[in-house]
């Protein structure tokens, strides 16, 4: 995945109690994945997000969006998704701060910069809620397992029988 930068300086913009900010754009990427899959991007990555300073500590939270593009897992056509997720970080501005059970993924500490990268929770947030499987259509017919022919579009002449020389054709003989 390419780098992408979505840097805010938090100090001192937020460094008061109760301080907040909202922000809204687009991250410009081409492409995420998850496993084997890659999901091209039609847009890049939607974000709607607010940040509010909650004592030593800023709240992230927020949506982001995309409309994507990847192959059908039955036919190997292009397949459309859209996908919501939601954003949410906690950067501990004061680094005696005790971290109230939070794993090491949810929280972070800021340096003395006071900059952090919100492209990080984005994408995570989009990843996150990306599906293992994506078809074309609900009903997706596939792709003919003998002569590889996509169902959607024709019919074929393969029989519903596998081959003789496949080792499950000793099935057929079975009785129901």
């Amino acid at each position: 995945m390419e780098s992408v930068d979505l840097s805010y300086k938090l100090i001192p913009e937020l460094a008061e109690l109760g301080s907040s900010a909202d922000l809204e754009g687009v991250l410009t990427l081409e492409k995420i994945s998850k496993g084997a899959l890659d999901f091209a991007l039609e847009d890049g990555i939607s974000y709607r997000l607010k940040l509010t300073n909650t004592g030593h500590a800023v709240l992230l939270t927020g949506a982001a969006r995309i409309e994507a593009t990847t192959e059908c897992a039955r036919c190997l056509e292009p397949a459309r998704v859209e996908i919501e997720g939601e954003v949410a970080g906690y950067y501990i501005l004061s680094p005696g701060a005790v971290r109230k059970e939070l794993a090491d993924d949810e929280s972070f500490t800021v340096d003395s910069s006071g900059i952090v990268n919100l492209a990080i929770p984005v994408i995570a947030a989009v990843i996150h809620e990306l599906p293992q499987v994506v078809l074309c259509q609900e009903d997706c017919a596939g792709l003919c397992s003998h002569c590889g022919v996509n169902l959607n579009e024709e019919t074929c002449a393969c029989a519903d029988e596998p081959p003789a020389d496949s080792p499950f054709a000793v099935l057929t003989q079975l009785k129901n």
